[in-house]
């Protein structure tokens, strides 16, 4: 898709720059002239020698074939991300030669049926509003199934931000490239300075909550090659500079590197590799320039249970309603022992692996509990209702808990349902939430029962999740009393500890830039300006200069970014929303930007999700004595039950002051009552 995206781009610009009188705009004044030409751009990128005859018109030459569906372990997420490339390269095809908006082309694929939908039978619709919540999350808004559903496009809270308004990355105002966003991190990110440091300093625990969080709703995945025996390569293999166009996948959008960077110089790395975001649409619904959220956009754990019915049936054990636990009872495992591809997003990362093994080891202690007051349950209804309660709790410990208000100025959070709403997870909520890579410590700390510490770095711990599995009581103790980074920003903490092991492979000891990375990841997904999506906010004062700036930010943060870009117009989103991080004097972990994305997110997880565990007129909603159960058993006393913890739990867990936060045994919190569940007359 980007192939397309970019071999339309380049191709067209290569043309009209060679040949201006040929590639002059052309009009579409009917519905067989539209479908004329979009029946040449399909075939084109469906049959191979007409592509090849295409792309050799172009100027272009690739080995790979970006059209056909790429072989994970889910070919129907393939096919979806083929297709909605394939409208995408059309879409931009359209724009450029026959001056046709996205919208105009949308307009006439509906008007002209030139759909080119994804098989019917990809993605079974589930029936409306079923009484348990389905796994893909289809069939939870009666009028649109599709939202919130896994493997559709994430949302967006502002306009698109590409070039092109179709897909092309965007420039600066002046139509300069964007400042290379290493040059961001050296020159600005890891020279600011923070106003004051906040109050009530949070835990690794909350930093790990935001993470499970983002995992749980946000599953972006890159366009994937073809060839299964091997991977997208954007630079050489010793990553001294990008690979050469002719030589690059379409999809490759590198950050290159500066001869001078204070960090890469010393291993001659020039170049960190990324590819472009697979894209999405929904059913029966031309989409361009979309992005694929393999996630469902809904609180519902999916992170532990699946997005799709293939990611859960090999972890269940179809007895007793329980998963099939691995080592040390840490996190479900398929018949084999291992771990499902799903999971390596955290098995890979083991300070992001607690909150899930939590809620994971949640699951089954519910089951047990449930089958002792129905024994005549059967393992289905056992699963089904332990997996109806652990949402409920995972739901309630986060929104009515005020837990996440806490954590974004304050902002109310509307829990009321409301068929409206759109659950979809937006692309700017995603960015914001990667504001977590901001506050990781170098290093993960390790406490026993006695509180004696134990320090190893986070790049000593990528892709070891044995080091969970052999101590995860210390891990959690750890995490409880640890306080995340917020201090200044590092360039050594966050590129040599953390991001190098998550990129490393052949890289001369170096990994990618976690930080760079975001911000490129960001204009890739077509996101707005900071400023636009302040506006969009409603925040004031209003800003329109580099002065203005001055007015939320220190001045000498403000000119830091005034010497990396050109107007204050391009200032990157997710840049922006750090940098309001600099001048919080209170408890939140967000400056105002991200606060109102979060909050507006947070109202439509709440209020779109027809099961949202308080909604009296969800298809099965809780009893009023089941809601109080739920309700007191908060997030301590699910630590408890699931670990061997005793006297390291706190009231309120994310902020390890003992002072207003003191240390509590896990005897004073209470276990889950399963009274309310018990069925009358059962024995």
């Amino acid at each position: 898709m980007q192939y397309l995206l970019l071999f339309l781009t380049s191709l067209l610009m290569v043309l009209i720059a060679k040949h201006p009188k040929i590639w002059q705009r052309h009009s579409i004044h009917n519905c067989e002239e539209f479908n004329s030409v979009l029946k040449k751009v399909r075939s084109s990128v469906h049959a191979e020698e007409e592509r090849s005859k295409l792309l050799e018109k172009l100027g272009l030459t690739y080995a790979d074939n970006i059209f056909g569906a790429a072989p994970t372990y889910d070919t129907c997420s393939a096919n979806i991300g083929k297709i909605a490339r394939l409208h995408t390269v059309a879409a931009q095809y359209f724009k450029d030669e026959y001056n046709l908006s996205e919208d105009q082309f949308k307009n006439y694929v509906a008007k002209c049926n030139a759909n080119e939908p994804v098989s019917a039978t990809c993605r079974t619709p589930s029936a409306p509003a079923p009484k348990y919540r389905p796994i893909d999350g289809r069939g939870n808004n009666l009028n649109n199934p599709e939202w919130g559903a896994s493997d559709t496009p994430f949302a967006r809270f502002g306009p698109k931000g590409y070039a092109d308004g179709v897909n092309v990355p965007k420039k600066a105002l002046s139509g300069a490239p964007l400042p290379n966003p290493r040059k961001i991190v050296e020159e600005a990110l890891t020279k600011a300075t923070r106003a004051a440091p906040p109050p009530l300093a949070y835990g690794v625990f909350a930093l790990m909550t935001v993470l499970f969080i983002t995992h749980d709703v946000h599953y972006q995945t890159a366009v994937q090659p073809v060839d299964a025996e091997r991977e997208i390569q954007c630079c050489l293999d010793d990553r001294s500079k990008a690979l050469p166009p002719y030589q690059s996948h379409p999809s490759c959008f590198p950050i290159e590197i500066a001869k001078n960077d204070t960090l890469y110089q010393q291993g001659g790395v020039g170049c960190i590799s990324l590819v472009r975001s697979e894209r999405a649409e929904y059913t029966d619904q031309v989409q361009a320039g979309e992005i694929m959220n393999r996630a469902t956009s809904f609180l519902d754990l999916s992170l532990i249970y699946g997005n799709h019915q293939s990611e859960l049936d090999p972890i269940r054990l179809y007895s007793g309603g329980l998963f099939r636990m691995g080592r040390n009872n840490l996190l479900p495992v398929d018949s084999n022992g291992k771990y499902i591809p799903s999971m390596r997003r955290f098995t890979m990362v083991p300070m992001a692996s607690i909150w899930p093994s939590l809620f994971a080891r949640n699951h089954n202690y519910l089951a047990q509990g449930l089958a002792e007051i129905n024994p005549q349950w059967d393992d289905e209804t056992l699963f089904q209702e332990a997996r109806r309660i652990n949402i409920a709790l995972f739901q309630y410990n986060l929104i009515t808990s005020k837990a996440v208000e806490a954590s974004i100025s304050n902002i109310p959070i509307k829990e009321e349902y409301d068929e409206t709403r759109n659950a979809a997870t937006t692309l700017e909520f995603s960015i914001a939430y990667r504001m977590a890579h901001y506050y990781i410590h170098d290093n993960m700390l390790w406490q026993d029962e006695n509180l004696n510490e134990k320090r190893v770095l986070q790049s000593d711990t990528i892709g070891r999740i044995d080091l969970l599995e052999d101590d995860f009581d210390g891990a959690l103790r750890g995490s409880l009393g640890q306080l995340v980074n917020a201090g200044e920003y590092g360039d050594e903490v966050m590129q040599k500890q953390i991001t190098n092991r998550i990129g490393k492979t052949s890289q001369n000891g170096y990994g990618a830039d976690i930080i760079s990375m975001d911000i490129q990841r960001a204009r890739d997904q077509g996101l707005p300006c900071y400023l636009d999506v302040r506006r969009k906010c409603n925040l004031q004062p209003e800003i329109n200069s580099f002065a203005d700036l001055k007015k939320i930010m220190q001045p000498e943060n403000v000119e830091l970014l005034q010497k990396v870009y050109e107007a204050p117009e391009d200032i990157d989103y997710y840049v922006g929303g750090i940098f309001e991080t600099y001048e919080i004097l209170g408890n939140p972990l967000v400056g105002p930007t991200f606060g109102c994305v979060i909050a507006r997110q947070w109202d439509n997880f709440a209020g779109g999700d027809i099961y949202y565990y308080s909604n009296p007129n969800s298809p099965y909603p809780l009893t009023p004595s089941q809601i109080d159960a739920v309700h007191n058993f908060n997030i301590s006393s699910l630590l408890c039950v699931n670990s061997n913890m005793d006297q390291t739990a706190q009231v309120w867990p994310y902020a390890p002051n003992e002072e207003v936060n003191p240390l509590r045994k896990c005897s004073e919190f209470p276990t889950f009552d399963f009274a309310p569940w018990k069925v009358p007359n059962a024995s």
